[in-house]
């Protein structure tokens, strides 16, 4: 795999962080510090902002700083199309002057990965998420659920019923409320004075720091007529990894709407095809497993 794929990998699908699904119910606990007026105003005004958010289609700018398998630090950058269906389909392709070299996301069955880097062997990843762990993941460069994009772009409603804490962060003036995550708890930190998340912090089932997302730059989604309506979303998504100083993704978003989006890009088979993609990797299977592509 070129390009040292599975840092690259791991590096932006932790900008992961989206279904409550799976998890054990929390108990609901609410600070003393928080007031419940506002917690509720909070949740109110994010998921009356979302609810509208069915799809998101944007280009975007990606850039990626990290270490590659030798240890050596790499910068990248390229441009793709960011592709997001609610509640839980992701695709994001990453490319340069036209050409795609990575293409990667999830739907409800499956995640994937395609490395395209080298035209002479193009490479495809696809495992299924109900076999996906903490674990496997880890073996392949992933911090957290594939599909959790949605969470990290602050677009996904927020069950009050589901609510594990809420706090004040008092150093930048922000409300922070936990909810569960497939494999521990996000928390969603909202500046309250515009009701945004600008932040997005993954935590582990033992409530270890994963992921953090950065979000600024909200601008308005374009509807279906490319016409700027009153709902926003972040122009700008950094997303870094706990444990890993000076390495992030940066993504940002040019124009997003919600243009009608090909159903093809959330099916791994037909983007093989597309693709033309040399190998197939189960990774659901050993290795040796793999198998070439039928012609």
């Amino acid at each position: 795999m070129g390009l040292a794929a599975n840092r690259i990998l791991g590096l932006i699908l932790i900008t992961a962080v989206l279904l409550a699904g799976g998890c054990k119910s929390a108990s609901k606990v609410r600070t003393t510090e928080v007031n419940d007026v506002l917690i509720d105003a909070l949740i109110e005004h994010h998921n009356e902002r979302v609810q509208h958010i069915d799809r998101v289609w944007a280009r975007v700018s990606v850039r990626i700083k990290g270490t590659d398998s030798q240890g050596k630090g790499f910068e990248e950058q390229g441009e793709g199309h960011l592709q997001v269906t609610q509640p839980d389909s992701v695709s994001l392709s990453i490319g340069k002057l036209g050409e795609t070299y990575f293409a990667y996301g999830s739907n409800a069955e499956r995640y994937w990965m395609f490395d395209l880097s080298n035209s002479d062997h193009r490479v495809s990843l696809v495992g299924a998420i109900a076999n996906l762990t903490a674990e496997r993941a880890g073996e392949i460069g992933l911090s957290v659920h594939p599909g959790d994009l949605i969470s990290s772009l602050g677009i996904e409603p927020i069950d009050a019923d589901g609510l594990v804490e809420a706090r004040w962060e008092l150093g930048v003036e922000q409300v922070v409320l936990s909810v569960p995550s497939r494999w521990g708890v996000n928390e969603y930190w909202f500046d309250p004075s515009t009701g945004l998340v600008m932040r997005v912090i993954s935590l582990g089932a033992s409530g270890e720091e994963i992921a953090v997302s950065e979000l600024s730059r909200y601008k308005p989604l374009l509807g279906e007529q490319r016409l700027e309506t009153s709902i926003k979303v972040p122009g700008k998504v950094e997303v870094s990894r706990a444990g890993l100083s000076g390495e992030y993704v940066r993504i940002e978003l040019s124009e997003p709407s919600q243009r009608a989006i090909k159903p093809m890009v959330y099916n791994p088979d037909r983007l093989a095809r597309a693709y033309r993609v040399h190998e197939m990797i189960d990774l659901d299977q050993p290795a040796e497993n793999s198998s070439p592509a039928n012609p």
